[in-house]
């Protein structure tokens, strides 16, 4: 395989060409993804307390206020998922970050689907990234990679699921390519899902779908994959979604324009396709239990290496304090960083009593946090996915956001769910 050239991620990803000639073409259709049903238990947990929930619920439509809690139960043949929602004002939501988890995942069943192809790579190869734009150069050494320098998507993975970082989540993107992490998500079952973009690179819509050239390198730097410039075909956008304009004023290219801000062609996922990506990937025992709850023909859930999805679970349990390659300053980068029900949570255990797995996004004014929180004593578990606008001036883009409300919300969440499932 040395010096292969290759014109894209193999074949089950039916827009890529892939040239490794042995290999058959085929994918996996998306299922119907059924609705979940509010059944008035969030509503009541947080109307029993106005003191904390009151001026969010009482302005929900307005703030977007949704949550989804899915507990997992123990029933006479296996686990049960009851799945509990509350959901304010329109359809939309901007998911910010919180849709890094896909392009992590994409990435390591691309490099998979490789290596089953005969491909001697993994999610410790070396990559190098060709300029694409006019503003770009070749990238293939990252300083915070202590081990070695190079540009890894385990490294990468590592950085956005510890603090989120944007350049990395779009390295990633760019080698799994838009419609790798789409299908990802499609062929999962998480059909209502659209990434669009990647992550503060503006870009025209056009060439958000373009990646680069990508070289996959062994240890003395010969080329092993070569992955061509390409550019995916679109994956439509959110016309058909009430909420998509937001916004009394919004900023372009720092100037302030009268008018909602349209989110037509932004990245799109509701919570219910958070929370099942998160079963999904963590806790693929429950890939039956999900179909029976969720019902419609069975999820295929994502095809990863066992040391792939060890690797994501525990980056997404670890702190940036903790980490050693990266490292991070722990002042910079508290215990919360990444988790925005912590500081709930320790209110009801102490550190190291809960496993909390997250990965949040913050961007125009929405908060959004995409957690599994496991008593390590109990092994009692349960998976949130929750979203709120807190923008008090209706300008989108201007960086003026009341995130610090939204900080409250989600630690007050924290608690009062935890306490309710996991009991006090």
């Amino acid at each position: 395989m040395s010096g292969a050239a290759l014109s894209g991620w193999p074949a089950r990803w039916a827009a890529v060409s892939l040239c490794l000639t042995s290999l058959a073409c085929g994918g996996l259709a998306p299922v119907p993804e059924p609705t979940a049903v509010a059944d008035g238990w969030l509503e009541g947990l947080l109307e029993s307390r106005p003191d904390l929930f009151g001026d969010l619920l009482a302005a929900g439509d307005a703030h977007r206020v949704k949550v989804e809690v899915v507990v997992v139960e123990r029933g006479a043949e296996g686990p049960v998922l009851v799945r509990h929602t509350l959901d304010r004002g329109p359809e939309y939501f901007y998911p910010a970050s919180a849709v890094k988890t896909a392009a992590v995942v994409a990435a390591f069943e691309g490099l998979g689907d490789l290596a089953a192809a005969g491909a001697p790579v993994s999610r410790s190869t070396a990559l190098r990234f060709h300029p694409l734009f006019e503003d770009d150069a070749l990238e293939e050494r990252d300083p915070t990679h202590l081990n070695g320098g190079t540009i890894t998507a385990g490294h990468e993975a590592r950085k956005v699921l510890l603090v989120s970082d944007n350049g990395a989540y779009n390295r990633l993107y760019e080698l799994a390519g838009n419609d790798g992490v789409n299908d990802a998500l499609w062929s999962a079952g998480l059909t209502d899902s659209r990434i669009l973009h990647r992550l503060s690179e503006f870009r025209s819509p056009e060439q958000q779908l373009r990646v680069p050239a990508i070289d996959l390198l062994d240890e003395a730097g010969r080329v092993l994959v070569s992955l061509p410039r390409r550019t995916a075909p679109a994956p439509g956008s959110n016309a058909e979604l009430t909420g998509i304009e937001l916004g009394r004023a919004h900023t372009t290219g720092g100037a302030l324009v009268q008018g909602p801000m349209s989110f037509a062609l932004k990245n799109f996922m509701p919570l219910s396709d958070l929370v099942d990506m998160n079963i999904m990937l963590l806790r693929p025992d429950l890939l039956p239990a999900l179909d029976r709850e969720r019902g419609g023909p069975p999820r295929a859930g994502f095809d990863l290496a066992e040391g792939d999805r060890e690797f994501i679970r525990e980056a997404m349990a670890s702190t940036p304090g903790a980490s050693r390659d990266p490292r991070y300053d722990a002042e910079a980068y508290p215990d919360d960083y990444s988790k925005f029900l912590l500081p709930g949570l320790l209110r009801i255990r102490p550190m190291g009593a809960l496993v909390v797995r997250d990965k949040v996004g913050r961007a125009y004014g929405f908060s959004v946090t995409n957690s599994e929180v496991v008593d390590r004593r109990t092994g009692r578990t349960f998976f949130l996915a929750a979203a709120v606008y807190t923008n008090p001036n209706g300008v989108v883009g201007d960086s003026v956001y009341d995130y610090a409300r939204a900080d409250r919300f989600f630690g007050d969440l924290g608690e009062v769910v935890g306490r309710a499932v996991l009991g006090d």
